[in-house]
């Protein structure tokens, strides 16, 4: 008895198993062709008709010979697609070269003649993208993406020169809409025409914003989306201006207006690592801060028949805010956090009122940037400038050039955006202009 049920035991032992496999078969693997070419296989396929009317339909006839169908079991998510499967085909037919492939996450993204060259691109893709200000010093550079050189048989006709695999790494795409200039164009019209920002077509086509367009001239409309992110720190040193403050008094000694102390910028030592994202700093953190010198306040004294419509001498504000340029108002306050004038570019920029240059360099999305602190908590912005007139901690009078209108950042033609903030709070430029 026992023995019997011991045999009966194990036949159901049996047969799990037996049922166990039957699921792994035909459940989680299905039956399927490996198609193999020249004796290494390709891809998998559900069925191999769809392999067999693909080639009777190639030119190439004698390709067929070297292609062959053969049984086997794989998971549904290694299947060819069968409409994918005619194209795989053509392409394993054409000829192919060994070559090197610069691959990103695992994909091939472009092809070099040789893994020397390619390498040669992504060190030099490390330098421009890690290219250092006076006092820094460069701490590492790498890639944010998983970046390998794999060396392989690739089609002939996809292995690309220098130039063509730059151009795909850094635009993100080998298939380029291109556009020819047409009499009258201007880069602002083109952006304009292509719902395109100028610096993505400055930056695609490694012009300058003052660059003149030739008839003719073929311009890349493709906004870069680079394939490889290069992310460089920094560690830096720098002396920086601190900008003296305006101060104003009354004096009933005295009529109109008189500079009772002169001001005197400072000047701060300031030790920093950053980090830089495709050579932009995304991120910057003070390590260090020492004060070498201190700023010296200017004091301003107005006498009692003294008004605000005094115009202004050596820096000093008068208390209102001429326009900074002429031109129309294509967005108002509300929207954003200033009014933008739009203008031709590189028409001159006014300043608003007399004040101090508290910064005028690059700032992100807002381009060429000039910041003037008028004192009093009075600050006014000026961005997407084309070019500088000053230079931080310089004085400035109401009315004095200070920069030239362009479309630096994010600009979509030639305009000043105009800011104006009241103790650190973004405010109506309109409620200040006269």
């Amino acid at each position: 008895m026992q023995h019997i049920l011991r045999n009966r035991k194990m036949w159901e032992y049996l047969g799990i198993i037996l049922i166990l496999t039957i699921i792994w078969f035909f459940g989680i693997k299905t039956p399927a062709f490996s198609v193999i070419i020249d004796g290494h296989k390709q891809f998998v396929v559900e069925n191999s008709g769809d392999v067999t009317n693909a080639l009777d339909k190639m030119e190439n006839q004698d390709f067929a010979k070297r292609v062959i169908c053969k049984r086997t079991f794989v998971s549904r998510s290694e299947l060819m697609p069968s409409e994918k499967v005619a194209e795989e085909l053509n392409v394993a037919s054409q000829p192919h070269t060994m070559a090197a492939s610069i691959s990103v996450n695992g994909k091939p993204v472009v092809s070099l003649p040789d893994k020397a060259t390619a390498e040669a691109m992504l060190n030099q893709l490390k330098k421009n993208n890690s290219l250092l200000a006076a006092g820094e010093k460069l701490l590492s550079v790498e890639f944010e993406e998983k970046v390998e050189v794999v060396e392989g048989k690739v089609v002939s006709s996809k292995v690309l020169n220098w130039n063509d695999a730059w151009n795909v790494i850094n635009i993100g795409t080998d298939s380029l809409q291109k556009y020819n200039v047409q009499p009258g164009d201007s880069l602002w019209s083109i952006a304009r025409k292509n719902d395109m920002y100028v610096s993505d077509i400055v930056q695609t086509n490694n012009l300058r914003e003052d660059s003149t367009l030739a008839l003719g001239q073929v311009i890349i409309l493709n906004k870069p989306k680079p394939y490889i992110t290069v992310i460089a720190k920094v560690e830096g040193k720098e002396n920086v201006v601190i900008p003296y403050e305006t101060k104003t008094i009354t004096d009933k000694a005295i009529s109109g207006i008189k500079v009772k102390t002169e001001g005197q910028n400072g000047e701060k030592f300031v030790a920093y690592t950053a980090v830089k994202r495709n050579g932009e700093i995304e991120k910057k953190d003070v390590s260090e801060e020492k004060v070498i010198k201190q700023a010296v306040t200017k004091v301003v004294a107005k006498g009692t028949r003294a008004t605000y419509q005094v115009a202004s001498r050596g820096g000093v504000s008068s208390g209102r805010l001429i326009w900074p340029v002429h031109g129309s108002i294509t967005q108002s306050f509300g929207r954003h956090t200033g009014i933008d004038i739009a203008g031709p570019s590189g028409s001159t920029i006014c300043a608003a009122d007399g004040g101090t240059v508290t910064f005028a360099g690059w700032d992100g999305g807002y381009g060429k940037f000039v910041i003037i602190n008028h004192g009093n908590g009075l600050v006014t912005r000026y961005a997407h400038c084309s070019s500088f007139l000053v230079s931080s901690g310089q004085k400035v009078d109401q009315g004095q050039a200070i920069a030239t209108r362009g479309s630096t950042g994010n600009s979509t033609g030639p305009h000043l955006h105009f800011e104006v903030l009241q103790n650190g709070s973004f405010r109506n430029p309109i409620n200040y202009l006269r």
